[in-house]
């Protein structure tokens, strides 16, 4: 994976619910790679019901560090 562009998308049932889940992924992979992160995210949600929303909410770079959380 690219350490130099990376999006961090978010399962937004789950954090509706409380729960912070989601995934860094590389930015500069083909659209149907970036699709399947997502769709694999959406599909581990830690929710008993079906997750199909999400959110973009963090770029990272070489320039903005990545989730200090993780």
């Amino acid at each position: 994976m690219s350490e130099d562009i990376r999006i961090y998308v978010a399962d937004l049932a789950a954090y509706n619910n409380g729960i912070l889940h989601g995934v860094w992924i590389d930015s500069t992979q083909h659209i149907d790679d970036i699709w399947d992160a997502v769709r694999g995210m959406l599909k581990a949600t830690p929710l008993d019901e079906k997750s199909e929303e999400y959110e973009i909410s963090r770029l990272s770079d070489s320039k903005t560090p990545a989730n200090p959380y993780k």
